[in-house]
């Protein structure tokens, strides 16, 4: 969409396919069903939506650009380093926060600190540490389907093709040449578009699947000449550790409690446009060789472990999967039928834990769970290929096999004691808090943030990277891909203003591309004549 909005209004003709609709769909959603053969993972029919807006349908909304160390190539993370450094994303950055509905630019902790002290909150006093405080601002519109709409309706040259699935894309002989995408609808319906560039942007599995399910000229699939395609697949591991309480809950909980940042149900409690996590400062990365990472707390409150509870707390997901995806893992009828004497048998105390979970009294003295979210190391052997089943389509399904390193693990215990230890040192938490065991909770509770990223990865050298500097796929003329799948390395911090910086980069380079194609067929033309 961001590369669509920014050549609308120019001379040439955009066609945007759209695999979903207006609204989520079940069946459209089903066409994302994978496997997952590596560690423990979410359903891949549940780690994206699919309509229009994608997974912005999704998306909390946080926002913060990459920092220059993660661009770098840093001699203690293999395969680390982009073609270029973050001020080539810059400028981009600053265009994106119109898209992403950013009423401010500024990430600087010093502004913000001044700005959110005449509300009585406080960053964590960091200064002299190894680690720093972070902030990502947090979008007021994250439903870019919605914000987009308005702008492509009154886009002349851009059409949009919604329940338009791109099946195979079609080259000439040398596999070099895009002649053409094959589409098919789950109506039953079969088109095909051509065109002069085409842009693929479909996730960091799907952007792998669609190269190697490619398969007509190059059998190992396009792009992959080097088996690269598919590899390096990554998400940011999330772990869950030492619960604590705050020394000063009522000056420092609001800018660091996640369960606040991502709800907008607490009643008393006004959602702030940012928030904020510690990070190791680069010169601590530097010295202590770690990656980066992003720790924030997150409120425990009454009666969440209890049945009633977590009766309540399916019944809500499954509807929320049913606004995101169109779809709910399980049978609606049967899963109220087993809830709702479950919530009938807990009353007195469901309802003591919905008015501390809803109301979230400030009196209640909270505990506080440590969540970390790390940067990966990029792995190759973490990576998407094809199942030999298949979809609706006919399509073949996705195996995922997510995977993290020693390295990883190292670089979580190794964080946690950091920020244990200025925690405890500065007296931000209660003396005594007791540290869980990080090793076990690296073991039992490593989650992860449904970001999708690495397996189409940027390097100049085609082996060593899928796309080159300019996200074009490397032996191929006319063949780019945007998102995350060309991240080669990752930051610890949300994604998607680096997406939209990145589209938007690209816009600027297909329409550079474009106009200096039709000067030389100007000339040609009066050649000719």
């Amino acid at each position: 969409m961001t590369v669509a909005r920014s050549l609308s209004g120019t001379p040439w003709k955009v066609v945007l396919l759209e695999s979903g609709g207006l609204a989520p769909d079940g069946r459209t959603q089903s066409l994302y069903t994978g496997f997952n053969i590596g560690l423990p993972y979410e359903r891949l029919a549940t780690a994206r939506s699919r309509f229009f807006g994608g997974s912005t349908n999704c998306w909390g909304g946080f926002c913060r650009p990459f920092e220059a160390i993660d661009l770098e190539a840093r001699p203690w993370v293999p395969h680390s380093g982009w073609p270029f450094g973050v001020q080539e994303l810059a400028p981009y950055h600053d265009r994106a926060q119109s898209i992403l509905g950013l009423a401010n630019t500024v990430y600087d902790t010093a502004f913000w600190a001044q700005e959110l002290g005449r509300q009585g909150i406080d960053f964590l006093p960091m200064s002299g540490e190894p680690l720093e405080n972070r902030v990502a601002q947090i979008s007021a519109q994250p439903r870019l389907g919605v914000a987009s709409t308005p702008a492509l309706k009154l886009a002349d040259n851009v059409t949009c093709c919604l329940n338009a699935n791109v099946v195979e894309i079609d080259t000439d002989d040398t596999a070099s040449v895009v002649r053409g995408v094959r589409c098919a609808a789950l109506s039953g319906s079969r088109f095909s578009v051509k065109a002069r560039i085409f842009v693929m942007c479909c996730g960091g599995i799907d952007n792998a699947r669609l190269l190697l399910l490619s398969n007509r000229v190059q059998p190992v699939g396009l792009g992959n000449g080097y088996d690269l395609v598919g590899r390096y697949f990554t998400d940011h591991p999330r772990v869950k550790s030492t619960v604590i309480r705050l020394s000063d809950q009522k000056r420092h909980r609001r800018l660091y409690d996640m369960t606040l940042a991502l709800s907008r149900r607490r009643l008393n409690v006004p959602q702030l446009p940012v928030a904020a996590a510690l990070s190791p400062t680069d010169a601590a990365q530097r010295e202590m060789g770690l990656l980066n990472s992003r720790t924030y707390l997150v409120a425990q409150y009454h009666g969440e472990a209890t049945a009633g509870f977590r009766a309540l707390h399916d019944v809500r997901m499954l509807l929320s999967d049913r606004r995101k995806f169109g779809t709910a893992d399980g049978n609606a009828v049967a899963l109220l039928r087993d809830a709702l004497p479950r919530i009938a048998m807990h009353l007195p105390d469901l309802a003591y834990a919905l008015f501390d979970n809803v109301v979230n009294p400030e009196w209640v003295q909270r505990a506080f769970a440590l969540e970390t979210v790390l940067e990966p190391v990029p792995n190759p052997d973490s990576r998407v290929t094809l199942s030999t089943e298949r979809d609706e389509l006919g399509l073949n399904l996705s195996c995922v096999n997510w995977r993290l390193t020693e390295q990883d693990r190292d670089n979580f215990l190794r964080t946690h004691a950091l920020v244990r230890s200025v925690l405890s040192r500065r007296g931000l938490i209660e003396a005594g808090a007791d540290a869980a065991d990080a090793e076990q909770a690296w073991e039992e509770r490593v989650s992860w943030c449904w970001h999708h990223m690495g397996t189409t990865r940027m390097h100049e050298d085609p082996k060593q990277g899928v796309v080159d500097a300019q996200c074009k796929v490397h032996g191929m003329h006319n063949l780019y891909i945007g998102g995350s799948s060309v991240f080669p390395t990752m930051g610890s911090d949300h994604p998607t203003i680096n997406i939209v910086a990145l589209a938007l980069r690209l816009s600027d380079e297909l329409a550079r591309q474009l106009r200096q194609e039709r000067c030389v067929e100007l000339n040609e033309g009066q050649k000719a004549a």
